[in-house]
């Protein structure tokens, strides 16, 4: 014979208050990986520019010391 289980009010809430911070987790995990990836491309790009940079001084470098031996 199966009984029905009558919920409690004190039941429904527990229920309620666990579905809501699954809700706020799972949306602040979404924000919080939207953000990390956003920081990994500006620092790809900003190793690009580095990059970019060292390369036009390492040029400037050479041409100075060519000037100077000359």
């Amino acid at each position: 014979m199966l009984r029905s289980v009558a919920m409690s009010p004190e039941l429904i809430a527990i229920l309620a208050v666990g579905v809501a911070l699954a809700t706020l987790i799972l949306t602040g995990q979404r924000s919080l990986t939207a953000r990390i990836e956003r920081v990994e491309s500006g620092q790809i790009e900003l190793r690009e520019r580095m990059a970019h940079l060292e390369g036009l001084l390492e040029g400037l470098r050479e041409a100075i010391a060519h000037n100077r031996a000359a």
